[in-house]
């Protein structure tokens, strides 16, 4: 049995409405790649993933591009992913995957019991707080250092805006060549 097997029926349990979902797909197998770690199961009549001898009918593959945004908090694109198979099965389980969400504090009351649980989840907010503080922080000193003049790094706003002058540009080169085709045609014509 994969280590993950566990983790991701983990997170099914914490979501019985996906649960419930991936029930109906009973006897489906899947195989699911995470940027190098490959995972193979059947889905039960409960909805939970067990080991499987046969062929999977669907494999789902993250590539490493979609890790990186799944971990910024980031919707992965169409070409972060990549289904073979049965693609109707793969664009069925994809958003269920995709949907599952851990709920710490479920776990914490379970260990830990209610109050405690709580107080244990609110000083961990706060904790994540300061930190995303401190990386905003560290973020802004970046950006300050590539708006410096002896910068080699351009910042994104200046970036945008030559580029949407670039695109003006071609716009007006582009009725200007236009105008001049259709000047030398009356030139011609009349």
């Amino acid at each position: 049995m994969s280590a993950l097997f566990p983790v991701i029926n983990h997170l099914i349990q914490q979501n019985p409405e996906h649960r419930q979902d991936l029930s109906r797909l009973s006897g489906k197998t899947l195989s699911l790649n995470l940027a190098g770690f490959g995972l193979t199961g059947r889905i039960n009549h409960d909805g939970f993933l067990e080991t499987a001898d046969q062929p999977a009918d669907t494999l789902i593959t993250f590539h490493q591009s979609a890790i990186r945004k799944i971990l910024t908090g980031q919707e992965p694109g169409v070409g972060d992913i990549s289904l073979e198979g049965d693609l109707m099965l793969g664009m069925t389980v994809l958003p269920i995957l995709g949907s599952l969400r851990y709920y710490a504090s479920d776990d914490l009351a379970r260990i830990f019991g209610d109050s405690l649980a709580g107080s244990i989840s609110e000083r961990a907010a706060n904790i994540g707080q300061t930190v995303k503080k401190i990386g905003q922080s560290i973020a802004e000193q970046i950006s300050d250092f590539s708006r410096e003049p002896e910068s080699p790094v351009i910042d994104a706003a200046t970036l945008s805006a030559w580029m949407e002058e670039v695109d003006k540009l071609r716009d007006d080169v582009a009725r200007l060549n236009e105008r001049l085709d259709r000047l030398e045609r009356d030139i011609w014509i009349d």
